[in-house]
């Protein structure tokens, strides 16, 4: 595993819920004795943040909070010169498939990707690469698209570790044919993050986001705690925090 990215693993898991909520519960355990009145109030955040994130209508609002496109919308193709979607993670030695293939939020944007790419028939550059040290992803990416969805796919970035270096070496394979406008294909809550990276790395964007939360707490369920929920917050939070942290890195040069 590349160490770099390790780090940035382990941090983050650290950083944003549930792993800061388990630092905080322990920090709380820890002052019960010498500090009984800070370390209930410790305790008492802790699991009120941890409830509070785990409903659906907290949780969807964190993500459309990211979700800068009110609605999906139709595109003008013409002003676009290819389509970038980009990796989201691997289903591990799947049994089923004999090996390594896209997980479930890698195959939502691939869906899309290949919906696009019949709309528009541009061509489509798939990029993710592989900082765990198994197969990238843009491998089995593009093998989902051609053999699955029937969309060739044109480029192959299989070298980056992250968004930024999806962003960089996306360019370095589109720069020198000329494409600097591009339909961008991501999720919906990972778009300003994304879009970002690549506007910095000297793309011109469209957003092409998918999967769009819109929950409004107009059903019972969308009140009561739920796993799902506490996935979803941790990847709004998380999203909030890589989105500061690329802008500081971009202001830093």
């Amino acid at each position: 595993m590349d160490l770099s990215f390790a780090i940035n693993r382990l941090l983050s898991a650290f950083l944003v819920p549930p792993g800061n909520l388990l630092l905080l519960f322990v920090l709380g355990l820890g002052l019960l004795r010498r500090r009984p009145r800070l370390a209930r109030g410790l305790l008492l955040l802790a699991t009120l943040v941890f409830g509070l994130l785990s409903l659906p209508v907290v949780a969807s609002r964190l993500l459309a909070s990211l979700e800068d496109e009110p609605r999906p919308r139709p595109f003008d193709f013409s002003r676009a010169q290819a389509i970038v979607v980009l990796g989201a993670g691997r289903y591990r030695d799947a049994p089923e498939y004999g090996g390594d293939t896209a997980n479930a939020l890698a195959l939502e944007r691939l869906r899309y990707t290949a919906w696009l790419a019949r709309q528009s028939r541009l061509p489509v550059l798939v990029s993710g690469g592989s900082p765990e040290g198994r197969a990238p992803e843009a491998g089995f990416m593009k093998q989902i698209l051609e053999g699955e969805f029937g969309v060739p796919v044109r480029w192959v970035e299989d070298a980056s570790r992250n968004t930024w270096e999806n962003a960089r070496l996306s360019r370095r394979l589109l720069g020198p044919q000329g494409i600097d406008t591009i339909l961008l294909v991501t999720h919906a809550w990972h778009m300003p993050r994304a879009r970002y990276a690549f506007e910095a790395a000297g793309f011109r964007v469209i957003p092409a986001g998918t999967r769009f939360h819109r929950g409004n707490g107009s059903l019972l369920t969308d009140w009561l705690p739920d796993a799902r929920a506490l996935l979803d917050s941790h990847f709004a939070l998380r999203e909030w925090l890589g989105l500061a942290w690329y802008r500081l890195r971009g202001g830093l040069g």
